[in-house]
């Protein structure tokens, strides 16, 4: 989301970047894209389990592409059945979802979309 490092940081910023046939980009591409890595959306996955519904974040791949978890506090997390993840993996959705001590494989039909939460109206 920054536009260029802070200064005295060093380095460069760049829309994108390629390396062996991996391309590392802020957002990822609206057309279907083998080999990208990327941010933006920072998906999160709300799983059912023995000790509740817990939303956590998650690494959202099809083995194809990545888009990768916001790791900053400040940073929010889209929901993984959020509209904006439509069309972006041509391959069945795994959510690899950040536990306590290690990182769980999910499917994306098993996550569950947000909560709607009743403001006393209808």
């Amino acid at each position: 989301h920054d536009p260029a490092p802070p200064l005295g940081f060093g380095g460069r910023a760049q829309a994108g970047w390629s390396l062996g046939g991996v391309d590392f980009r802020h957002e990822p591409q609206p057309v279907l894209a083998r080999g990208e890595i990327s941010g933006h959306l920072h998906p999160v996955a709300r799983v059912g389990g023995s000790v509740g519904i817990v939303r956590r974040r998650c690494f959202a791949s099809d083995g194809q592409r990545c888009i990768m978890p916001a790791f900053g506090a400040y940073a929010g997390g889209l929901n993984l059945r959020d509209a904006a993840f439509g069309g972006l993996f041509e391959a069945p959705l795994t959510a690899h979802v950040l536990g306590k001590d290690r990182i769980y494989a999910i499917g994306h039909h098993a996550c569950l979309p947000e909560a709607r939460i009743n403001r006393g109206g209808k």
